[in-house]
């Protein structure tokens, strides 16, 4: 049984963290400044996404039949190669190499890291360990925020990215290490397999619905977010990026908790509720009449999701054996980045040539239907979903 001890894989992940937060609100502008255009742009984050659905099976596969741990530290190799990409960027190819690279990295660390703690975990601290490991991965991503933007601060633009990023593959270099020097292997020894029975039976497959239905209905907003507030409040990009602040602190804090309770009470409830709550939040949020308040119903929105996310893993982790659990858990991400693919394609459509309003009303309106799904198929095994399959 796991306990409150440091992990040996949580450092690494920590600070392959470091630049998400950076990239998501700096890549956008930065791009622009080399007259990239909307379509350029939001086609270095598709080759990202579509990266990720591509190479997430191939690393679970793997995982099952070589073993976790070189996979998760090379993920690190490849952030730090990403990393050296954006810092020399001055032309849009370097930037669709290094999305590349950092789709790479993210496929082999998320689907290795999900599966050591499964691995390492057992169904009385699977949701704690997994919620863990998020708030983690979210702190990590703050503090490289902060370091980013303290520099650019301080230097001009160019000066500053280029240090920001030689600063994130530092970090990288350092994780790669970590992860070599101190984490242990996890796979069983066992004789490979074919497709377990497991894989594909109807509780799993179900489960890949509701990440595939969740997946999709955040993505329809995430591309428009801020530009719905900057039309509507018409505040300057990094003012509203504060709003999104308090929303970063519940991540980083209460995933671990969330999980935890989870493991008490069972999966179903709290992954119902918090997409509940987020649902909720997002059909609302179109008609506030202030800045404040996005920032208040966001971080609610926070809420729900850290609920959700560490609860739906530590299911999946309940569902899986030694023989198919890197199999599982990279179908599992497949799922998630298959909707994020889609939902952005959906929702600048209806941004664009209907109402904005109506992108947010149809994320709340998708939740809600998830929710009830969720229930539906699982709800009335909640007293198993507490202690496993």
């Amino acid at each position: 049984m796991s306990d409150s001890s440091p992990k040996p894989y949580l450092l690494p992940v920590f600070l392959g963290s470091a630049p998400f937060v950076f990239i998501n609100f700096g890549l956008p502008i930065y791009a622009r400044a080399l007259d990239a255009n909307a379509v350029v742009i939001g086609g270095m984050y598709t080759a990202f996404m579509l990266t990720m659905l591509l190479v997430r099976p191939v690393v679970g596969w793997a995982l099952d039949r070589f073993g976790r741990k070189w996979f998760f530290a090379c993920a690190f190799l490849f952030y730090a190669g990403a990393m050296l990409f954006f810092s020399s960027a001055n032309t849009i190819v370097d930037f669709y190499v290094a999305r590349f690279l950092q789709g790479l990295g993210a496929s082999f660390m998320w689907v290795s890291a999900r599966t050591i703690v499964a691995d390492l975990s057992t169904e009385a601290d699977r949701g704690r360990e997994m919620g863990r490991m998020q708030a983690l991965s979210v702190r990590g991503s703050m503090v490289g925020a902060f370091y980013g933007f303290t520099l650019l601060s301080m230097f001009a633009t160019p000066r500053a990215w280029q240090l920001a990023f030689l600063g994130y593959a530092a970090a990288a270099i350092v994780g790669f290490v970590a992860s070599i020097a101190r984490v242990e292997e996890t796979r069983q020894v066992h004789e490979h397999v074919g497709l377990s029975r497991l894989e594909f039976s109807p509780p799993f497959t179900k489960l890949l619905v509701i990440v595939f239905l969740s997946g999709f209905a955040g993505a329809l907003i995430e591309p428009i977010y801020l530009i719905f507030l900057q039309d509507k409040f018409e505040l300057p990009i990094m003012v509203l990026a504060m709003a999104f602040f308090p929303a970063g602190i519940v991540f980083a804090i209460l995933p671990r908790y969330a999980g935890a309770w989870s493991d008490r009470i069972g999966r179903a409830p709290v992954i119902v509720v918090g997409i509940a709550i987020a649902a909720m939040v997002s059909g609302g949020l179109p008609w506030l009449p202030h800045i404040l308040w996005v920032a208040v119903l966001y971080t609610l929105s926070a809420v729900g999701w850290a609920m959700a996310n560490p609860a739906q893993d530590a299911l999946l982790g309940s569902m899986t054996d030694a023989t198919n659990r890197g199999r599982m858990f990279g179908y599992k991400e497949a799922a998630a980045s298959v909707g994020a693919a889609f939902g952005p394609l959906v929702g600048g459509a209806i941004y664009d040539y209907w109402r904005p309003e109506y992108a947010f009303l149809a994320n709340g309106a998708l939740l809600f239907a998830t929710a009830g799904l969720f229930w539906y198929w699982f709800g009335a095994r909640r007293t198993r979903l507490a202690s496993g399959f």
